[in-house]
């Protein structure tokens, strides 16, 4: 029996690996709750809608490059070792922050600002790529059997609180000038990353890391059938998670875009929303080290299934009150959906190529899905006429997931090997 069996992870790393977290998604609620405000500075046109779309389109850009990052700084992770990745991936996140921060708007400098806000949305993604699937490899590897599930679901509340700051501050500045005060949440992100890089570099390699750099890994142990048949699994999974995921932290964008509520208000709801789902995911991770990955994920996948239509029927509503119940439900079931998500990919891969193998699926499929959602969401609300229409793109990708997830092996009792 490996000795990482009875390790689990100190208090410092698991600030560590959180705060990269945190930072890496603070950075993107930022950007999409700002979309409005980004799109009129950035890519004004006669049309609010226009403006909007070309600014969510953007957004989507920076996911173009997350499947490179993640191949090549997933591999760089199974060759130089996760904390050396951690330290990379921290420096360019936060970097790009600061630098979109201190950019001019096109009304100072006309083509060339939405030039270079593209540019560095690009690099920014090459870092998100390696990002959240280094910091859970990392600390899930440093947990024991009967704790993968717990710190996997720290790691998702990470990005949930990530979001929840960022709307939050996206929330508080909306209601000021908006000729600069969308530069604030970009900057401090900035000032963060030093904070979070000093901290990173002083980690050390997880247990499961160093156990087969000493003991070697020879290659039938990797069993690269394995490992092929479970990165098309892990990648049609991501494909129902992702739409959710990504739809749930663009509601305030829109909602404000597509219904008559205000962008204030629908920032407030999806800040709300997002402070209920934080401990929700926890307990969803730290349940599926008992009852198992796969029965939290399968029931999650199975409602949403049935239940995204009224969902979005009672989020577009128009009120205040029927986006928050909408909400809610929204993000209560995604909860349950992606607590369990991240021990259960890692567990899918053994140690010798878990970082590419992982990062390399995962961003693909958030690349191709996630990083689209809120553009198509908006181009199928506003084309259709219908404020439900995304909720049928929804419904298929959770059809998807629910079959792969019943065919998908659970091995939450299982040494990592």
């Amino acid at each position: 029996m490996s000795p990482i069996s009875t390790v689990t992870a100190p208090p410092r790393v698991i600030a560590a690996t959180v705060l990269g977290t945190v930072l890496e998604w603070y950075d993107f609620a930022v950007y999409g709750a700002l979309a409005a405000v980004i799109g009129k500075l950035f890519f004004p046109s006669g049309d609010p809608t226009t403006s909007l779309l070309i600014a969510l389109a953007s957004y989507a850009v920076g996911f173009v490059c997350r499947p490179i990052g993640s191949i090549v700084l997933g591999r760089f992770g199974d060759r130089a070792g996760r904390r050396n990745m951690l330290a990379i991936t921290m420096v360019v996140v936060g970097g790009s922050s600061l630098l979109i921060g201190l950019l001019p708007t096109y009304a100072s400098v006309g083509l060339l600002a939405p030039v270079l806000l593209v540019v560095l949305r690009m690099i920014q993604g090459l870092a998100v790529g390696a990002e959240w699937t280094g910091g859970a490899t990392y600390l899930i590897e440093y947990a024991r059997i009967g704790r993968r599930g717990f710190f996997g679901g720290l790691v998702q509340a990470s990005t949930v609180v990530g979001f929840l700051s960022g709307t939050g501050v996206a929330a508080i500045l909306i209601r000021v000038d908006q000729e600069w005060a969308w530069r604030v949440p970009f900057l401090i992100g900035g000032l963060v990353a030093v904070i979070g890089l000093f901290v990173r570099l002083k980690l050390d390699e997880s247990p499961a890391y160093l156990r087969v750099q000493s003991e070697g890994q020879a290659e039938e142990e990797v069993r690269p059938g394995r490992t092929r048949k479970n990165w098309l699994l892990l990648f049609g999974i991501v494909f129902g998670i992702t739409l959710y995921g990504y739809t749930a932290t663009s509601w305030p964008a829109f909602l404000a875009g597509v219904t008559e509520l205000p962008l204030a208000d629908a920032l407030m709801t999806n800040v709300i929303a997002l402070a209920v789902e934080v401990p929700l995911i926890v307990l969803a991770g730290s349940l599926s080290d008992r009852v198992g990955r796969r029965p939290l994920m399968i029931g999650a996948t199975a409602v949403f299934t049935v239940g995204t239509y009224p969902m979005f029927l009672l989020a577009t509503s128009g009120t205040v009150a029927g986006a928050l119940a909408g909400q809610l439900l929204f993000v209560i079931t995604f909860s349950v959906l992606c607590g369990p998500m991240a021990a259960l990919f890692v567990e899918m891969f053994p140690t010798r190529v878990r970082s590419s193998a992982f990062s390399s699926s995962y961003n693909i499929a958030v690349a191709l899905f996630g990083g689209t959602a809120p553009f198509v969401n908006t181009f199928l609300a506003t084309r259709t006429g219908s404020h439900v229409a995304p909720a049928y793109y929804l419904t298929a990708g959770a059809i998807v997931s629910l079959v792969l997830l019943v065919i998908v092996r659970d091995r939450h009792r299982e040494e990592l090997d």
